[in-house]
């Protein structure tokens, strides 16, 4: 969340109209600065109501119109990413900024169109903008934390259904996860220690550029 606070502040200036690009529900506005204006988007059917325009088109909008286009952990949905890029890139005004975020390491659902990229195949999708940056956020302590932590959700939420042990299940997961999460904090310490960084595993990816004047 830190990296994505900051490649926002980065990107965002005042004044600014900024697109963000499946926007669900919303949960990234408080990190957009008050002085621009976000206008969210969203497909037809979605559940949460919010969205400034809702269309099952790409982008419905006029070129060159926004200053800032972000997508973010939705960019992995959508079920042309080329095609997506060239609309980022045609509804920015030159100079204009992205900011997208996918996910490497987590649940998917296997009959849906969710995507996974490596930090090269997402940097070669905007390769013709300026400015390509992409950032690994998380590695492989902080994935096995997130998953572990996902994964005993599971038992706990099955565990809570039977009345005889229900009652005791919450108290007992609360000390689970503070367990999870000491090692995690551990684990992160220690492969920062000793990463040679020939190979990584981040939990997700999140690429910043800028569309050629």
């Amino acid at each position: 969340m830190a990296d994505l606070a900051a490649a926002l502040d980065r990107a965002v200036r005042p004044g600014d109209r900024v697109l963000d690009v499946w926007s669900g529900s919303r949960p990234y506005d408080d990190l957009v600065s008050s002085a621009a204006e976000v206008v969210a988007l969203d497909v037809e059917g979605n559940p949460y109501g919010i969205a400034d325009v809702v269309s099952d088109e790409l982008l419905p909008f006029p070129d060159e119109s926004f200053d800032v286009v972000m997508c973010i952990q939705a960019f992995d949905l959508v079920p042309d990413p080329a095609r997506a890029a060239g609309e980022f890139r045609r509804v920015l005004r030159p100079g204009g900024r992205v900011v997208v975020s996918v996910p490497l390491v987590w649940e998917y659902d296997p009959s849906g169109r969710d995507r996974r990229y490596t930090g090269l195949q997402l940097a070669g999708l905007f390769a013709e903008w300026s400015k390509v940056t992409v950032t690994e956020n998380g590695g492989r302590a902080v994935a096995w934390t997130t998953l572990s932590g996902s994964l005993f959700k599971s038992v706990e939420n099955r565990l809570a259904r039977r009345r005889a042990i229900g009652a005791v299940v919450r108290p007992v997961f609360a000390g689970v996860y503070a367990g999870v999460n000491v090692i995690g904090l551990g684990l992160d310490a220690l492969e920062r220690r000793t990463a040679d960084g020939s190979h990584v595993l981040p939990m997700n990816l999140l690429l910043t550029a800028e569309r050629p004047a």
